[in-house]
């Protein structure tokens, strides 16, 4: 019985560290948006994020990234634009 325990732990050891990890793309551009309408007006929105620096290593990366939504209609009218904007950074260790 420990005996088929331990061999399965070894296996599943063994299973994680020989999976192939993908290879990660050159180019992650992200767009996302939506729309929603119903009774109560229709719901519009849209962002984005792009690296725009990278470091030689692949380490260090600085992302920039933007938003905009507004409500649309329905009993209490047009909302205001929400819009707004971000830098990021990412380290990898």
């Amino acid at each position: 019985m420990q005996f088929t325990i331990v061999a399965l732990v070894c296996c599943l050891i063994g299973s994680v560290l020989a999976y192939p990890y993908p290879k990660e793309e050159e180019n992650r551009f992200q767009l996302d948006g939506g729309y929603n309408s119903d009774k109560s007006g229709r719901d519009f929105h849209v962002e984005g994020q792009v690296p725009v620096w990278t470091s030689d290593n692949k380490r260090h990366e600085v992302d920039v990234s933007g938003h905009y939504g507004q409500h649309f209609g329905g009993p209490y009218g047009n909302s205001p634009p929400s819009y707004g904007g971000g830098v990021g950074y990412r380290f990898r260790f």
